[in-house]
């Protein structure tokens, strides 16, 4: 199938598509080309751009992507292999989680000491 058709099934765009080809998170065959040199993919990439998706969906980087990716194509995705990049992503979530906290705490004080011009509220 053409590239248009790949973005349509995945969502994502063209150039997207291209740009993950081009670092390596997918890899067009060598025949994979039309004769007018337009790129075919196969189901087999869609399935591969769908995954990348929902690895996308869990926060991952392009580069833990493409740990993780590697790790699938030495059918060595375990628990083991996995644990070392996805604890980092959940600690970072929750310290992330935490400054949302805070800033979210700060913002209720603030509007709760607005009365009128609430300029001096944002100058420290």
């Amino acid at each position: 199938m053409l590239i248009n058709e790949v973005a349509y099934q995945t969502g994502f765009s063209r150039d997207t598509i291209r740009w993950y080809e081009k670092i390596g998170l997918i890899h067009l065959e060598k025949n994979a080309r039309t004769a007018n040199n337009y790129r075919n993919y196969d189901i087999a990439i869609v399935e591969r751009l769908l995954l990348i998706k929902q690895m996308k969906s869990f926060g991952f980087s392009l580069d833990e992507i493409k740990d993780l990716l590697g790790l699938i194509g030495l059918d060595d995705l375990n628990c083991e292999n996995v644990e070392p990049i996805i604890d980092p992503k959940i600690k970072a979530i929750e310290e992330r989680i935490d400054e949302l906290k805070q800033l979210k705490s700060k913002l209720v004080i603030a509007k709760e000491k607005c009365s009128g011009n609430c300029i001096e509220l944002f100058e420290q």
